[in-house]
């Protein structure tokens, strides 16, 4: 009889998969005893299939073997995914954006590392006497039939393999449960192998000496048994191999000689050179160019705010009492130097053995940013954003985690990046809305950032130009230390020089010290647009802009024109009967687009459609009203698309390029380059081109329209009105030349384009504390937003009204607001309700809630749209 009182060793595993909640206990037989520790990536039973999940926890238990307790099937991996401080994070993401802990495990491990549940069907002995009695009878139009012979022919398969072999069949599902339940075909779980996996490549390494290498030369010439083109395919291997210290990739040896695997094989046989079989990494920075450069002297303001965040950085944590020792807000005006203070931080956590974590909002900016960091640090920078290949983030991944790669650049996600000592962390362009996750979990990469530097003893930069409300009230409450650089760089005296003879350009700017010269920050011109209405003028370009974008292109220099807003056209309308074409799946307005859908693959000309920015529906433009017949189509508003036109009738010989996010799904990283190289004069856009790009020979910025977005009924719509205007005119003047942003507005008295167009960041920093103190709003309250979605509106409004009154009854009762439609009533057929809950501790308010299952909860939203 067993010992029941025998302890088992368990794991507490959290599975990668959105549907469990809580960790589930698991038992680890004998034989995964010493593979498994906490962080671990393992498979495991749930219910009749497997699935993957992180060992979260270890422990001992006196329970029984009559429990049943179900065992682990497999370790992935000998080293664990998770190191304890990833883990740690995970749990506190977990608590604080009320997200399954095992979703939390999974934003650190990269696509593809683990394998896919699957279900695999085979014949039982009655199916396989159903088939053989009715194998010569079965119609080929019978779906289960066909069933029971495939799989009688191929024996078992995956459901995705069957979908190839019946893709003819459209009920071949239903005939699987029919013969699933009739006992004709067993179902099994089972665990495909992950996608992805090592790159395997064969080197070739030359094994004679030089003096054999003549003599092998001299035989293949008088082999005349070998064709010509044979002989000099093989010889041209011996002598890449010569160039290249005798070893080389066969891939380069076939793309650089001509030769094939049958050559090397021969020279093989012959003992002329070894093969053998090595990992090849996929590195998306393999075929960047850069020329590794040394540090740049430091001006005096960055000299003052280097040697604070140095302080911080060489100081060891135990010595630290408080946060403020390590977490630094860098307030910067746009080209005062920020980059060569992360450069630098970067370099002493490097000394110390330990890695930095540099992130950018957005995928475009990674370029640029991995650039300058391999300059400084060639060979040590990773790459990680979602754009990548998967097997480029797998084994971009697995080289961080090996200790190769100890400075990582990337977008959100390179925050999980697994560096087993983290000593800096720095979120560049800290304003931006694009630090905040859209989907589940919900969380904000600048809180986790802080929460991370404080696990980890790391070093925290928050830079920007413009920063949230947020940084400002932590500085007040001493959370963050301020470092101000106030002075945009211009360059260095000892290079304006060789800048000026390269680029052609005289240079105009103050020089303040021996060392540095700077440049001021670009003027500013409002123009009121009505006025303009008044003179006449019904152009998309005032006069001044048009004056000033003349002479620009004049003198040869480039212009930026943002609006943000795509298309040509932001709503079609009839006036015949006032009807507005609106998108089927989600009620919102569609905008007219003077181009083809698809352009990049089209043959045809371009072909004006009808677009939907929330859900991508396209339809071709109507010829007649579909509400009342009439002709009078008329297109309102003005996109992107529509100003280009407008540059191109005006100015014909100008180059023109648009970046918007129609145009950089075609290739914007491209698009971009173009105009650093001075392929293009004109580069229209909207925000992506607002954020820290550095365009020397930019000399005018135009804002089409300032009022997008003004007055959208959220309280943070001014904030990113004013971030937005500050940071597009800061890519005026950044290089030799001044420059000059011109704002067309019909609002100028607005406060947030009156303070933009002074520059005048505290001013409308205390502006706004002051308006959301007295709405108690955020940053003075925290907000919880709930979301419900349903097919049927007065279902949605049910759901939330009945959270609502559940808040109401909580301590949290005056923190209401709501529920009510949301501004975007409709997305993807779904009516969507909402309520927002001010609360000074989200964790506590949903932890006493019972929040029913299909509600999106959003802890600290940035849009209550």
């Amino acid at each position: 009889m067993a010992d029941t009182s025998a302890s088992q060793h368990v794991a507490s595993v959290a599975l990668l998969s959105q549907a469990v909640v809580e960790p589930l206990t698991y038992f680890i037989p004998e034989h995964l005893r010493g593979r498994i520790s906490t962080g671990s990536a393992v498979v495991v039973p749930l219910q009749r299939r497997l699935t993957s999940g992180i060992v979260v926890g270890l422990g001992a238990s006196s329970m029984p073997v009559e429990a049943k307790l179900k065992p682990i099937h497999a370790v992935l991996d000998d080293r664990p995914a998770l190191n304890l401080a990833q883990l740690e994070l995970a749990r506190w993401i977990a608590a604080e954006y009320y997200t399954p802990l095992g979703r939390c495990c999974a934003l650190m491990t990269p696509p593809g590392f683990t394998p896919r549940s699957a279900y695999v069907y085979s014949l039982t002995e009655e199916g396989e006497r159903a088939v053989k009695l009715n194998v010569e009878d079965a119609s080929a139009a019978d779906a289960r039939a066909r069933l029971l012979k495939a799989l009688y022919l191929r024996g078992p398969l995956v459901e995705s393999k069957l979908a190839r072999v019946l893709r003819s069949a459209s009920n071949w599902r239903r005939a699987l449960k029919v013969l699933v339940k009739a006992g004709l075909v067993s179902r099994a779980s089972t665990l495909q192998p992950p996608p992805m996996r090592p790159r395997r490549t064969t080197l070739a390494q030359l094994v004679v000496g030089e003096d054999t290498l003549e003599l092998a030369l001299g035989n293949l010439q008088a082999n005349r048994q070998l064709k010509p083109e044979t002989r000099a395919r093989r010889a041209a291997v011996l002598n890449y191999l010569q160039s290249h210290n005798g070893l080389a990739a066969a891939e380069w040896i076939f793309a650089e000689t001509g030769a094939t695997r049958e050559d090397l094989s021969w020279l093989a046989t012959r003992g002329y050179i070894a093969l053998g079989d090595a990992e090849q990494w996929r590195d998306p920075l393999a075929d960047v160019d850069y020329v590794a450069k040394s540090a740049s002297p430091l001006t005096e303001d960055q000299e003052k705010a280097w040697r604070a965040i140095r302080l911080g950085i060489e100081n060891p944590e135990s010595s630290r009492d408080v946060v403020l020792d390590s977490q630094f807000l860098l307030h910067g005006v746009t080209g005062s130097g920020k980059t060569e203070i992360y450069l630098r931080a970067a370099e002493a956590v490097l000394k110390q053995g330990r890695g930095a974590l540099i992130l950018v909002p957005e995928i475009a900016l990674t370029p640029q940013t991995a650039r300058r960091f391999l300059e400084r640090f060639p060979g040590q920078v990773a790459l990680i954003h979602s754009g990548l290949k998967p097997g480029e983030r797998y084994d971009a991944w697995r080289r961080i985690r090996a200790g190769e790669l100890r400075v990582v650049v990337g977008a959100r996600s390179a925050l999980f990046a697994p560096l087993t000592q983290v000593g800096l962390i720095v979120l560049d362009e800290a304003h931006d809305p694009s630090y905040k996750q859209n989907n589940p979990p919900y969380y904000d990469a600048r809180c986790v950032a802080m929460r991370y530097a404080e696990l980890t003893g790391a070093t925290l930069i928050f830079g920007s130009a413009t920063p949230p409300l947020e940084a400002w009230q932590m500085i007040s409450e001493g959370r963050l230390k301020l470092l101000e650089l106030p002075n945009r760089v211009r360059g260095h005296v000892r290079r304006i020089a060789d800048q000026q003879a390269r680029l052609g350009v005289p240079a105009a700017a103050q020089s303040e010290t021996e060392a540095v010269a700077y440049q001021p920050l670009p003027a500013v011109q409002v123009v009121d647009m009505r006025a303009e209405l008044r003179g006449g003028n019904l152009d998309v370009f005032s006069g001044a802009l048009m004056q000033a974008l003349a002479e620009t292109l004049r003198r040869g220099e480039q212009a930026i024109l943002f609006l943000n807003r795509r298309g040509a056209a932001s709503s079609v309308l009839c006036r015949g009967c006032g009807y507005v074409l609106r998108c089927p799946n989600d009620d919102t307005p569609l905008t007219y687009h003077a181009e083809a859908a698809n352009q990049a693959s089209s043959t045809r000309p371009p072909a004006p459609h009808l677009k939907c920015h929330q859900c991508e529906y396209v339809v071709p433009v109507p010829s007649r009203c579909p509400a009342c017949g009439s002709k009078r189509i008329r297109f309102i508003g003005v996109g992107t698309q529509k100003v280009e036109q407008a540059v191109l009738q005006r100015f014909p010989e100008a180059r023109v390029l648009r970046w918007d996010r129609d145009s950089a799904g075609r290739g914007g990283d491209h698009i971009l380059q173009r105009f650093v190289n001075r392929q293009a004069d004109v580069l229209v856009g909207t925000q992506m081109i607002a954020k820290g790009l550095d365009l020397p020979m930019v000399t005018l910025v135009g804002v089409v329209l300032a009022d997008v977005g003004l007055f959208l009924p959220d309280f943070r719509a001014g904030e990113r009105v004013f971030d937005l205007l500050l940071q597009v005119a800061g890519r005026a003047g950044r290089g030799l030349l001044p420059g000059r942003v011109i704002v067309q507005t019909y609002n100028p008295d607005h406060p947030a384009i009156a303070f933009a167009a002074r520059h005048d960041i505290k001013g409308f920093v205390a502006y706004e504390l002051a308006q959301r103190r007295m709405l108690n709003l955020p940053p003075f309250v925290r907000l919880v937003r709930f979301e419900y979605a349903d097919t049927d509106s007065e279902v949605a409004r049910r759901a939330c009204e009945l959270l609502a009154r559940e808040v109401r009854r909580s301590p949290y009762q005056s923190g209401v607001i709501g529920p009510a439609q949301a501004y975007f009533t409709r997305r993807n057929n779904r009516y969507r309700w909402q309520m927002l809950v001010r609360t000074p501790a989200p964790r506590e308010l949903l932890a006493d809630l019972n929040v029913p299952r299909g509600f999106i909860v959003d802890v600290d939203p940035v849009s209550v749209l």
